[in-house]
């Protein structure tokens, strides 16, 4: 791998020779004055800085001379981009390959994150080095370029972007995706290379605020809307014989379509005209992009086939329950669950968040209570139902198979249900039956209230807390 970077390296210093011409007589004298800076952390000086660039005009006003140090194994760079990203990026990078430090012009492909070289190199190095661990880059670059398809005029308005990494050995194909290690900071607005006269607002490369609203709305979505919905109709069924459970069951998953489809949509619009939807470099990108398709198709398809379900009795309905509450529903609420993780998990990477106050950390110890708590609850009543011969609560995959080995006789619906009498001289008639009278909440129900009472009280303050770091970082 060393031997094919120094290969590359000696190609581009001839390439770099062949375009001598269009450098400056002389470079940025060692005690230059930079006209504007961005330096990490902000306020920095010298050795404390974990990243500094200086930016001015040359003597020959034709170019401008930029200096870049830092602490860094791999790489540092600055581009200029029309957007805040990656993508469309002119990019000027000062590597250490081997021992050898060397700058090079990049670019940054359109809708995507790949980074190429240039295959007009038209930097003009001044002075390469590398010392204790900080690398440094002193060079310069016309003004007007004419290379309009990978390099950018430098008397335009453009978001700077700055990075680096102190990955060991890192290579020049970490620039094409990097996250956690490396440390991306973009410009709080556009700045002119050429004009700029004060130090650079940067900060950490944020997200679309589009995008925060998907990721709070996902939230609502499935760790409280969904989840909620079908927690009640499992655990409170048997306390509310009046079918109360369907109503808020029905209520609280429709919201959730509703919001989900929102969130979906603004996914799509947030990324309209900027890097595409997804990267292709990045796995975790396509696994949340392709399980949030997946996702999203079966919760539009549950409520369809919930339309044309069975009545309660008729002796396929454990066929329906079985794809539309066990299959579909169970299955797309810990594909949905699974996703949210997998979202968070790429919102804390752009921000590198590794503490246990990021959105993540909360949304994982939500997902360990809920584990435990329905884990909890469902170990406690099949006990019961061993030791007392009661049906065991919840939905059994095992049913259908029981109802295979042991079918029912069709049960009549209510219309069908005749009660034939004789009377005293032997007559037959036919009397409708009477109304059964009303099934009683079950005996556990306030232990199934003070079970659900608990899951709001654990599950509202930290699904608040992960939409209000998602908003606030």
């Amino acid at each position: 791998l060393h031997l094919m970077m120094l290969t590359v390296v000696c190609l581009l210093l001839v390439l770099s020779s062949a375009s001598a011409a269009n450098c400056p007589t002389n470079g940025p004298p060692s005690n230059a004055t930079w006209r504007f800076t961005t330096s990490f952390p902000p306020g920095c000086n010298g050795t404390a800085c974990s990243y500094f660039l200086g930016v001015r005009t040359n003597e020959d006003a034709q170019f401008l001379d930029f200096m870049m140090e830092g602490k860094a194994d791999g790489w540092i760079a600055v581009g200029y981009t029309p957007n805040p990203g990656m993508p469309d990026a002119d990019v000027f990078v000062c590597a250490l390959i081997g021992a050898q430090v060397t700058i090079l012009d990049t670019y940054d492909i359109p809708n995507t994150y790949s980074n190429v070289v240039d295959s007009s190199q038209d930097l003009c190095p001044s002075n390469m080095s590398s010392v204790n661990g900080r690398i440094r880059c002193v060079f310069s670059r016309a003004i007007k370029t004419n290379d309009m398809v990978q390099d950018k005029d430098l008397n335009q308005s453009y978001y700077q972007l700055n990075g680096w990494t102190d990955a060991p050995g890192s290579s020049l194909t970490l620039i094409a995706y990097h996250s956690r290690i490396s440390t991306p900071m973009v410009s709080t607005s556009k700045l002119n290379p050429t004009t700029a006269v004060s130090a650079v607002s940067a900060g950490m490369a944020s997200w679309d605020p589009l995008i925060r609203a998907h990721g709070i709305l996902m939230i609502v979505t499935w760790p409280v809307l969904a989840v909620t919905g079908i927690f009640f109709a499992a655990w409170m069924k048997p306390a509310l014989p009046k079918a109360e459970w369907f109503q808020v069951h029905r209520v609280l998953l429709l919201a959730s379509l509703f919001l989900g489809c929102v969130a979906f949509l603004l996914a799509f619009v947030a990324k309209r005209g900027t890097r595409g939807l997804v990267s292709f470099v990045d796995p975790t990108t396509i696994a949340h992009f392709a399980i949030g398709i997946i996702v999203m198709a079966l919760h539009i398809l549950n409520p369809i086939i919930s339309a044309f379900r069975c009545i309660p009795t008729h002796p396929r309905r454990w066929l329906f329950n079985l794809v539309h509450g066990t299959f579909i529903g169970l299955g797309v609420e810990l594909l949905a669950l699974t996703n949210v993780g997998i979202g968070l998990a790429l919102f804390g990477s752009r921000l590198n968040l590794v503490t246990v106050a990021s959105p993540l950390a909360v949304y994982l110890a939500y997902v360990a209570f809920l584990m435990t708590l329905i884990g909890a609850l469902f170990f406690i009543y099949t006990v019961i139902a061993i030791t007392t011969g009661s049906p065991p609560l919840g939905p059994s995959v095992l049913k259908p198979l029981l109802a295979l080995i042991a079918p029912s006789s069709p049960v009549p619906t209510k219309t069908e249900v005749v009660i034939e009498l004789a009377d005293k001289d032997g007559v037959d008639t036919k009397t409708p039956p009477e109304k059964p009278p009303a099934k009683p909440p079950s005996k556990d129900a306030p232990l199934r209230w003070a079970g659900f009472a608990i899951f709001l009280v654990v599950m509202v303050p930290l699904m608040l807390a992960v939409i209000i770091l998602i908003a606030a970082l």
